[in-house]
């Protein structure tokens, strides 16, 4: 879709410029007025920059949270976007952060949006964090808006690495169990096969299926280790490529034991906090939920939000969808439910979002109690199980000379 660049009045008759995405220029002013702006100037925009064509300066969302912080505090005690991009700059410790807010300080100074400018470092600023940057200009809240993404940011940072954290454990488990059964294979079980050979065994049905897809991976290794890497490669450009192979990991995401669960609470809760957090800074509904259709990683939940979409575009209410979801609790629908009865549902969406969210973190901890016993034992009887594999053929072996 065509990008033009604007140069508008608000409300309040302050000049504004920035960029806008539409189908034509004819529906470029269509746009600005529906945002309160009455367009003065509409052209298509130049060919990105270099900086934009690279997907902007990348920081970690650490120094975002600090600078988005240290703006804040500025501003509300009346030093300029500009100014306080500079000051921060010249004390930036890391070279990427200080090309940063010098380009962000450079837009500004040109004269357009701070929005504007933030939307070209995607890979930094979050397209929720730039929607709130936006609705601060309307509103003229930008200390407030700041405070709140940052507020979001963290409470986001603390999820995911909540969730990172519970998934390590058991992905170095599973990784462990897999390398010492690979080697139990390769390098023990031929010795051991040998010695079998040697007495001529009546092996045991364990045993002669070990010893048969030993001899594959030392035999076939030039075939299985390419089919491997293939299988792994094809899976992953899948994931990344194809709607279907996305909804596939998706599915197994969510339906996985003990973490399926964990999964459906985090995505749920990130959807609830962006919609509520934009919905109390003025932000449209609609655009609430677009956003969060938009920044939702899986499939099934990204339905859920464009089902929201079309049934709020139809003037139907944001709650009927989700009593009928299987993604949603009862409790959680009913409670966005009374809220629209009530006329409070960007109050009463931070309030969900936030029980949502104590709710996966106790999952968490939950989830975590349990995972490494049931971790011992899955290693134990994959590991027990094949050591068992190797000596039951000793028995045999004793008995036969036994007699």
């Amino acid at each position: 879709m065509p990008i033009f660049s604007y140069t508008a009045r608000d409300s309040a008759g302050q000049s504004t410029s920035g960029t806008i995405t539409a189908n034509a220029m004819a529906d470029v002013g269509k746009l600005l007025r529906a945002e309160g702006k009455f367009p003065i100037n509409v052209q298509p925009a130049p060919a990105k920059s270099p900086i934009e064509a690279s997907g902007g300066i990348k920081v970690s969302r650490a120094e975002i949270v600090q600078m988005s912080t240290q703006i804040a505090i500025m501003v509300e005690t009346g030093v300029t976007i500009s100014e306080a991009l500079d000051c921060i700059g010249q004390q930036a410790p890391k070279p990427r952060l200080r090309r940063l807010l010098a380009d962000i300080s450079q837009q500004v100074q040109g004269g357009g949006d701070f929005s504007s400018a933030l939307a070209r470092h995607p890979r930094s600023f979050p397209t929720l964090y730039i929607a709130l940057i936006r609705a601060s200009e309307k509103s003229g809240m930008l200390p407030k808006m700041l405070n709140r993404a940052t507020t979001y940011l963290r409470e986001e940072a603390e999820i995911v690495r909540k969730v990172k954290g519970a998934l390590t454990y058991p992905a170095i488990m599973f990784a462990f169990a897999l390398v010492t059964t690979l080697s139990l294979l390769v390098f023990v079980l031929p010795r051991f096969t040998a010695l079998y050979a040697s007495k001529k065994a009546a092996l045991p049905l364990p045993t002669k299926i070990l010893m048969t897809i030993s001899d594959a991976l030392l035999n076939y290794w030039f075939i299985l280790l390419p089919a491997a890497i293939l299988l792994v490669v094809g899976s992953i450009a899948g994931v990344k490529f194809t709607t279907t192979g996305r909804r596939i990991l998706h599915t197994l995401q969510i339906s996985a034991p003990m973490m399926g669960s964990m999964f459906k609470q985090m995505h749920l809760a990130r959807g609830l906090r962006m919609i509520g957090t934009m919905a109390s800074s003025g932000v449209h509904l609609v655009d609430c939920v677009t956003t969060a259709r938009d920044l939702c990683a899986n499939e099934h939940f990204k339905k859920l939000w464009t089902d929201v979409e079309h049934q709020l575009h139809h003037g139907k209410q944001l709650s009927e969808p989700l009593f009928k979801s299987p993604l949603v609790p009862r409790a959680v629908a009913q409670m966005i439910g009374s809220a629209e009865k009530s006329g409070k549902l960007a109050v009463v969406m931070e309030q969900v979002a936030g029980y949502s969210e104590q709710e996966l973190k106790e999952r968490i901890a939950e989830m975590t109690r349990y995972i490494e016993p049931a971790m011992i034992i899955v290693m134990g009887v994959v590991i027990g199980g094949v050591a068992l594999a190797l000596l039951l053929p000793i028995f045999t072996i004793s008995r036969v000379m036994s007699q």
